[in-house]
């Protein structure tokens, strides 16, 4: 059986991360999974910042403990389901996927100007000698907006074999001055047959004044674990 590709994407912490939280029905503070995980403080902070972002895992501000989300108790399954699998074939292994890194960056205003659009560009660098694809790679964008409205909620990034994507730009306009707007980014891998598959998510905040000189820009980023086309 080989580790679905959702999972091969995460360092080995977040997977131990998982696996304890999987056994434990209940919110759990970095320190139990610690313990529970067998990790060190700072393997947790990094397997913990991973899961947020792939949505896995959410926190109660309240009381900075953790619990799965949705995603993350089907992921705990797959990696159940996974582990039952390869304890029981002697001396089984995933079968090696291969797969191309590559950073898909979005460019933002440091600053948004209340009531007027702004523009955000997105754009996925070009590969290194070891991040070569063998085709062209379909990615999907859902964007969403907490704070002001966005001229589209889906880009459509085609990332080239050889060099870097075409950027693709998106409007968001601010509705209140003095309030930030969060911007959540979802990244899909589209293949053959209308078939998808999560590449991870992040989100950020974006302060809103009311000047309007032209604010200085800044970039924001998350790694895509491309696969080649089916």
């Amino acid at each position: 059986m080989t580790l679905p590709f959702n999972l091969q994407k995460l360092p080995t912490e977040a997977l131990d991360t998982l696996r304890y939280m999987g056994k434990t029905p209940r919110p759990v503070q970095p320190e139990e999974i610690e313990a529970g995980a067998n990790l060190s403080y700072r393997l947790v902070g990094k397997a913990i910042r991973r899961l947020i972002n792939v949505d896995y895992i959410q926190i109660d501000i309240s009381n900075g403990s953790y619990q799965l989300t949705t995603d993350g108790n089907l992921a705990v399954k797959q990696l159940v389901d996974y582990d039952a699998q390869a304890g029981g074939d002697a001396g089984a292994k995933a079968a090696p996927t291969t797969v191309a890194a590559r950073r898909l960056t979005v460019v933002i205003p440091r600053g948004f100007v209340a009531g007027q659009s702004n523009d955000l560009y997105f754009g996925v660098n070009p590969p290194t000698a070891s991040t070569l694809l063998p085709e062209t790679a379909n990615i999907e964008l859902k964007v969403s907006v907490v704070g002001g409205t966005i001229s589209t909620d889906t880009v459509s990034l085609a990332v080239p074999p050889d060099k870097a994507a075409q950027p693709s730009v998106v409007k968001i306009t601010p509705q209140q001055t003095g309030k930030p707007i969060r911007v959540r980014v979802d990244a899909f891998q589209s293949f053959e047959f209308d078939s998808m598959e999560r590449l991870g998510g992040m989100y950020f905040d974006v302060q809103v004044g009311d000047s309007s000189a032209a604010p200085s820009s800044r970039a924001v980023g998350m790694e895509l674990a491309l696969k080649p086309p089916r």
